[in-house]
């Protein structure tokens, strides 16, 4: 499963604000962000640390809903030929992601994208969903990928009916009884699918990470090198930008030069100014998910370093946030030092079914 019109001038507009009020909070005044980030710096980087809590996990508004989507999104029945799941593309032990640069669809053939990571998303509240955000919420990125997109067979020449796959579900004794507890008088048909498929998403918690332990106070959690690496991610280098907060994403959509044919936010917008602006993604486990990007056109994390730095391709619709940087080679080791620092154990579901 790859993942708004009248809103979106205001959408837009309070987007802008947002970056460039953000953009120039870091820009004014890096050297003391820095100095107070170090890891030596006391209040100052405490102050920070402070924002990068993680909250408790979301409670479970229906355990039985979310136990039917976990079924369901390790069930290749739920997709036209029967034989690909979400899972296919949404591995747990990698963040629920795949390291494939074009995972295959149900038609077999390369996606133009790679797939997204899931953790975290329940805490993104009415965040559009999707590299391009073309889906307005989880349940409907779930009900266009089974009925129109990447689990629909849409790109062969024996399209499966979305009526098909309904029933297929629908005639599936071990479904009736959870279908039944979790949704009762609901019918079991597309609609009903995607909302166990979207409540189960949304539990998917990241793994506790040794960043976390660092914040919680413990000092050996991380090396210095992944302190010093804090410290420019949300200083000098202006990361935290865009990968803020705990899940280290704004949920926004930015243009920083990576592509020229794929349009991304802009083709779904229609607005120029949007144009190759993909969706921040969360950095969590993001040292196991190498090629990076949403088209997989970087290696290694030491090489996203050096394209930030770069800037990207320089062009109108490229992020005002996007400015080049000078590193040296001690600091991109750290910054990547603390990349790596947000892997956490991501748990398997299907143990549980």
């Amino acid at each position: 499963m790859t993942y708004y019109g009248g809103e979106m001038n205001i959408t837009k507009t309070a987007t802008t604000l947002s970056v460039l009020f953000t953009a120039c909070a870091l820009t004014q005044a890096p050297a003391n962000l820095a100095h107070a980030q170090s890891p030596g710096a006391g209040s100052g980087l405490n102050a920070i640390k402070r924002d990068y809590r993680r909250p408790a996990p979301r409670p479970v508004d229906n355990p039985a809903l979310a136990d039917l989507g976990r079924k369901l999104f390790f069930d290749s029945r739920i997709s036209a030929s029967g034989k690909t799941s979400c899972g296919s593309c949404h591995f747990p032990e990698l963040g629920y992601v795949v390291t494939d640069a074009h995972p295959l669809n149900d038609s077999g053939k390369g996606t133009s994208r790679k797939s997204q990571p899931l953790i975290g998303l329940g805490h993104a509240g009415n965040a559009l969903v999707g590299w391009d955000g073309r889906s307005p919420t989880l349940e409907a990125q779930a009900k266009a990928s089974i009925a129109t997109g990447s689990m629909s067979m849409r790109e062969t020449a024996t399209p499966v009916k979305v009526e098909t796959i309904e029933e297929r579900v629908r005639s599936a004794p071990d479904y009736a009884a959870k279908f039944n507890a979790a949704l009762p008088d609901r019918p079991i048909d597309v609609d009903t699918i995607a909302l166990a498929l979207a409540a189960f998403e949304r539990t998917l918690e990241p793994g506790i990470a040794p960043f976390d332990r660092w914040i919680a106070g413990d000092e050996k959690a991380i090396p210095e090198a992944a302190k010093r690496g804090f410290a420019l991610f949300t200083g000098k280098a202006s990361c935290a930008a865009c990968h803020g907060g705990w899940r280290f994403t704004d949920d926004q959509f930015h243009d920083i030069g990576t592509t020229t044919t794929d349009q991304g936010r802009g083709k779904e917008t229609k607005d120029a100014s949007l144009n190759f602006a993909f969706k921040t993604p969360t950095l969590r486990s993001v040292a196991q998910r190498a090629p990076y990007m949403h088209n997989a056109s970087i290696a290694t994390l030491a090489d996203v370093v050096r394209h930030y730095e770069k800037g990207g391709i320089d062009r109108p619709s490229r992020s005002p946030m996007l400015v080049p940087i000078q590193l040296t080679e001690q600091e991109r080791l750290d910054l990547v030092a603390f990349m790596e620092t947000l892997t956490g154990k991501n748990e398997d579901p299907r143990a549980h079914q």
